[in-house]
Order: structure tokens, then C-alpha cells, then sequence
């Protein structure tokens, strides 16, 4: 399904910038252009995602490792807490970690960067999106009580 959709998609966006970038408004060209800069990093994301061979999310006895976040494997006394919520019907699952500033560190740099913000905000720089993967947000959110208590609101 993702991929079913995600090529028309694409081809869509980038047909409407390159004709956005011949329009007369000089605003429609500079928010085409900018539309072409973050389109293509964030296309190419979504082909490596979809093109992977290993699992995405890793769940055993020894820990979680969800290969979107590029943290390795994060094992479960690093864990303090979970707690999970949902953005627009789209299930996240955070981590709460003991020693963050380990794992900050390992996090690519632009999620480094959103760090502070996540947790200005009252959030954890680590979530787990549960859109698209399976078997889905309730399995996984359980499996991982098992281990880890779930946060106090």
C-alpha cells in the first residue's frame, strides 16, 4: 500500500514544482524551489525506508532497536518509562530514558538538534512511530510493558 501510493505521490510533487518555478509570482518560485530542496532529501528518505531488507523495528528480550531512530539497540534498563499517544489517528509510542544524553548523542543530527525542543515540549527525542509498521501499535505497546512501566501523565 505504501508504495502503491508513495511513486504518484512523488511524481506529483515534483511535476507541480517544476512548473511552480516557471510561474510569474517570484513567491510561487521561491516556495517552488524551496518545495524542490526539501522534497528531494525527504523522497529519498522515504525510498531507503521503503527499500530496506531488515526489519525496521526490533523488539526481544534485550531491548528496542528501531532503525529510523540510528541509536542501535537501546536495552531495556535504559528504559525508565513508555508512554504512547496518537498525532491525527497515527499511534506513537516514547521512550523515556534514564540517561538520555547517552543515547542524544548517537541520534543523527537533525533529530539532535529537535532534542531540546522535544523536550521543552514535554516530550521524549525518542518516539516510535507506529504508522505502517506491524503488527501494529497495540502488540508492540504491550510487548514493551512487559519490560518497562508505563509513564505517570
Amino acid at each position: 500500500m505504501q508504495r502503491t501510493l508513495f511513486f504518484p505521490l512523488i511524481l506529483v510533487w515534483f511535476i507541480a514544482m517544476i512548473f511552480g518555478m516557471s510561474a510569474s509570482p517570484v513567491a510561487v518560485r521561491v516556495i517552488s524551489g524551496v518545495g524542490i530542496a526539501l522534497g528531494i532529501p525527504a523522497a529519498w528518505f522515504g525510498l531507503q525506508q521503503m527499500f530496506r531488507k531488515s526489519p525496521t523495528l526490533i523488539l526481544n528480550e534485550s531491548g528496542i532497536d528501531d532503525k529510523r531512530l540510528g541509536v542501535g539497540l537501546i536495552p531495556w534498563t535504559a528504559i525508565s518509562s513508555v508512554s504512547a499517544y496518537a498525532i491525527r489517528n497515527r499511534p506513537i509510542i516514547e521512550l523515556w530514558l534514564s540517561d538520555e544524553s547517552t543515547y542524544v548523542s548517537r541520534l543523527p543530527r537533525w533529530q539532535r538538534m529537535y532534542a531540546p525542543i522535544a523536550k521543552a515540549t514535554g516530550h521524549s527525542p525518542f518516539m516510535i512511530s507506529m504508522t505502517f509498521l506491524t503488527p501494529g501499535f497495540q502488540p508492540v505497546y504491550e510487548y514493551i510493558l512487559r519490560f518497562v512501566q508505563a509513564r505517570e501523565p
